[in-house]
């Protein structure tokens, strides 16, 4: 990858990511946006700075950056042609005026090896949350784990792992029936009320309103819900408030507990992606 590659620091993995690249010998300039008070200075430096680069690396997810319409104009404007941008979860207006640019870029939550090598960071600092805030041990507790996706399925085993008695509940048939044949206890929400019952921690991963007041009623008031499905999550936290039930959002948790796994996830995407784009341009 030649050229410069700009890569706008919102937490951790960035900043390893600029050392990672850097000892590669790419040319690597750093905008920390992580002070409020300097986000309008850096976007300044962004519009200066990106008619030479090669690539731009943004968040994870790309709306970490504080001001959206003032970026999404220095896109629109001073982004050129043929630079590659890369980023997660780029909002329907940034995808469109990308498209309609005719950009090349990757959003990292849709690269497959991405999200199942960040499933396994996703698990283990879950793991972290419940254990830092549940008044429960793993082992032996119930806990049920809403949604079968790469991380419900990372975080459903290695919970199991600990000898904790899991459920999982997921609105698809074929969803439920590939965690039967791994061999948890997969149920349809339908049921959710009466597996809350009893049970010590639930963690969803659903992106949807799913944990709602049927099953947030029925856990224990001691219970911990934890929610990491993207903004605003999956849980009626109201209702959880109203019962006296503790319920976190926990976004980012690879960069949060393994920021530097992740940023060599974040690096090999870099990597594959640079590498397509050049073979299509031969």
């Amino acid at each position: 990858m030649n050229g410069q590659t700009i890569l706008l620091i919102s937490d951790m993995r960035q900043v390893y990511l600029a050392e990672i690249l850097t000892k590669k010998g790419m040319s690597v300039r750093c905008l920390d946006i992580r002070n409020s008070q300097t986000v309008e200075e850096q976007l300044l430096k962004l519009k200066k700075f990106l008619a030479g680069a090669a690539m731009l690396v943004l968040p994870i997810p790309v709306t970490k950056v504080p001001e959206q319409e003032r970026l999404n104009e220095i896109l629109n404007k001073n982004l050129a042609n043929d630079t590659l941008v890369l980023g997660g979860c780029f909002t329907e207006e940034q995808r469109e005026l990308l498209d309609r640019r005719g950009i090349r870029y990757l959003d990292f939550m849709e690269d497959e090896v991405v999200t199942q090598e960040n499933a396994v960071a996703t698990a283990e600092g879950a793991i972290a949350e419940l254990t830092n805030h549940s008044p429960y041990n793993i082992e032996g507790a119930k806990i049920l784990v809403t949604g079968y996706g790469n991380c419900g399925k990372a975080i459903a085993k290695k919970l199991r792992g600990l000898g904790a008695r899991v459920t999982v509940l997921a609105r698809r048939r074929e969803v439920r029936k590939q965690a039967k044949e791994d061999g948890f206890y997969a149920v349809d929400f339908a049921f959710g009320p009466e597996e809350a019952m009893g049970a010590a921690m639930l963690v969803n991963t659903v992106p949807a309103p799913v944990v709602t007041r049927v099953i947030i009623k029925e856990l224990p008031r001691d219970a911990y819900i934890l929610d990491i499905a993207s903004k605003p999550g999956g849980t009626d936290f109201a209702c959880a408030k109203e019962f006296g039930i503790r319920a976190d959002l926990v976004l980012g948790i690879p960069g949060k507990y393994a920021p530097k796994e992740s940023a060599y996830i974040l690096e090999r995407s870099m990597e594959r992606f640079a590498a397509k784009q050049k073979s299509i341009d031969r």
